[in-house]
């Protein structure tokens, strides 16, 4: 699994994206759940906290592999941290197709420009992606000291775990426990216990994986992407 999104970041999704924990439908017809998750989601579906900032952090975990993927952004400079976290609340609300477009063939002062343009909605300017896109604009520029080059991350320290899937097992405890038990489907109250033990072996075997009850990288790789 790749290097999470950054907190900042993630509370600006969380800000623009706003959360609902019922179903509905976007302005394009799509039921939609969440900070806007889309995938899976049926009518009458209805979520808690919980498992809206689960669906939030896997979402985010996909389109952070867009953003450092070549293909999408090929990149012959170094990306800082933020201009890496801007580029995926831009992706989250833009799609991967719009990334590559954004990035192809362009430096990072022009990306930075290109931003502000993506702020219409059927060909009408909407305030809200244009307040949106001038916030992604403003932390692409803001200087930072991790960099990754072509895809290839530093790993920074990571203040607490929330955003942080660590390899956990029978006795671990905490949110990154409860993120897991959710996508396994037994009740998330935080403590890697028996029952989520055997929920995971269960995952582990249905996935091909190893089947060890231990939720290292795989495990967590596999899980956020069945979300």
């Amino acid at each position: 699994m790749g290097k999470p999104i950054g907190k900042e970041a993630l509370e600006m999704i969380k800000r623009f994206e706003g959360c609902r924990l019922q179903a509905y439908k976007c302005p394009a017809g799509v039921w939609t759940i969440g900070y806007g998750h889309t995938a899976g989601v049926k009518q009458g579906q209805v979520i808690t906290q919980a498992q809206a900032d689960a669906f939030l952090i896997a979402d985010c975990q996909k389109f952070a592999d867009y953003v450092d993927n070549p293909a999408y952004v090929p990149i012959t400079y170094s990306l800082n941290d933020n201009q890496r976290d801007a580029l995926i609340s831009f992706t989250y609300n833009c799609g991967a197709g719009s990334l590559k477009t954004l990035c192809k063939g362009r430096t990072a002062a022009q990306i930075a420009d290109k931003i502000l343009l993506y702020d219409k909605a059927a060909g009408k300017v909407l305030a809200g992606l244009t307040k949106r896109r001038k916030a992604e604009r403003e932390l692409f520029l803001r200087p930072a000291e991790n960099v990754v080059s072509n895809g290839m991350v530093k790993q920074p320290e990571q203040e607490g775990e929330e955003y942080k899937m660590d390899t956990i097992r029978k006795g671990s405890k905490g949110k990154v426990v409860k993120v897991w038990q959710i996508i396994v489907g037994v009740n998330p109250d935080g403590i890697f216990g028996s029952g989520t033990e055997t929920a995971t072996r269960t995952f582990q075997k249905q996935q091909g994986l190893s089947v060890d009850g231990i939720v290292g990288s795989k495990s967590w790789k596999a899980g956020l992407e069945s979300v």
